[in-house]
C-alpha cells in the first residue's frame, strides 16, 4: 500500500524491529486480558501480537488498509476507527475485556493525542508498548530537568512507569521518515500518586504550573490562588529553591501543591 502522508503513515518493515518491539510485548502480555493494536498499517505487528493467546483487536484509521487487513487476516477483528476518539472505558466493556496490552506504531501526526487517550484510562491497561517520535517520546518520559520534560511527562507520572526501551533509525519504516523513532513502555503504578478522579483537577494545576515555562513556578501558581509564599515552603520542604521553574519540578512537589490548593478551596468555601 502507498503510505499517506496525510495520515502521517510510515510502514514497519524491519523484522529486526518488530521482533524486539513483541518480544517486550510477549513478556507484558501474562497481565493482559486483551490484546489491542494501535494503526495496524501493513500488519507488521498484527500476526505476532495475534498470537500471543489473547482476544485481538486492532484499530485502524485508513478504510483501504482496514480492507487489507482485514482480507488478510480473516479470523482477526480489525475495526475501522480514529484512535483519537477511542474511549477505552467504553470499549473495555463492549468487549468485555480489560486490561489491555495496547502496542503500536503510533503515526506521527496523531501519536501525541493518541497516547494522551490510552494513558488517560490507567485502569483498563496492563501495559503500553508504543513507538513515537524520539523527541516526542521523550515529552511522555522525561523526568524533572531532563530535555522533552514538561505537560505531557508531568501529566503521566503520577499513574504511569514510564521508559524508552530503545530508539529505531529511518530506514526501519517505508517510506524513510526524517526523524528517529523511539519504542516506549507505559505500565500503570501499583500504588499511583493520585486517584484516577483527580486526573482533571491534577492536570488543571499542571495547565498554570506550565502555562509560561521561564517563569518561576511560583510566579506561575499564583493564577491558581497560591501565594508565592505558600509555593516555595513546599518546594522547599523538596529541597528545591523558591525560583524553580516549571520543568525542574519534582511531581511528588506538583501533587502536594495541588493538595495545598484543594485545603485552600475547602476554606475559601467554609
Amino acid at each position: 500500500m502507498r503510505a499517506k502522508r496525510s495520515l502521517g503513515q510510515h510502514f514497519l518493515v524491519s523484522e529486526g524491529v518488530v521482533e524486539k518491539i513483541l518480544k517486550v510485548c510477549r513478556e507484558q502480555c501474562p497481565s493482559a486480558a486483551g490484546v489491542l493494536e494501535i494503526g495496524p498499517g501493513e500488519g507488521a505487528l498484527t500476526e505476532g501480537l495475534a498470537a500471543l493467546g489473547r482476544p485481538f483487536y486492532a484499530l485502524e484509521v485508513d478504510y483501504s488498509l482496514a480492507i487489507a487487513l482485514q482480507d488478510h487476516f480473516p479470523g482477526l477483528t480489525i475495526i475501522l476507527a480514529d484512535a483519537t476518539e477511542l474511549d477505552l472505558p467504553d470499549f473495555s466493556k463492549k468487549a468485555g475485556l480489560s486490561p489491555w496490552l495496547v502496542a503500536g506504531n503510533l503515526p506521527y501526526n496523531v501519536g501525541t493525542p493518541i497516547l494522551e487517550n490510552v494513558l488517560s484510562s490507567p485502569g483498563h491497561v496492563a501495559a503500553a508498548i508504543v513507538m513515537l517520535q524520539k523527541e516526542v517520546a521523550a515529552k511522555f518520559c522525561a523526568g524533572p530537568g531532563e530535555e522533552g520534560y514538561g505537560l505531557l511527562a508531568a501529566g503521566a507520572a503520577p499513574w504511569w512507569e514510564r521508559e524508552i526501551l530503545f530508539t529505531v533509525k529511518p530506514g526501519a519504516f517505508r517510506p524513510q521518515p526524517k526523524v528517529t523513532s523511539a519504542v516506549c513502555i507505559f505500565k500503570p503504578k501499583r500504588h499511583p500518586d493520585l486517584p484516577e478522579n483527580e486526573r482533571p483537577c491534577y492536570l488543571a494545576l499542571l495547565a498554570r504550573a506550565f502555562a509560561h515555562p521561564r517563569k518561576t513556578l511560583a510566579s506561575n501558581l499564583s493564577a491558581a490562588g497560591l501565594s508565592h509564599w505558600q509555593t516555595e515552603a513546599c518546594l522547599a520542604s523538596f529541597g528545591l529553591p523558591p525560583d524553580v521553574r516549571p520543568g525542574r519540578t519534582s511531581v511528588e512537589a506538583l501533587v502536594k501543591l495541588l493538595r495545598i490548593s484543594e485545603e485552600l478551596g475547602v476554606r475559601s468555601e467554609e
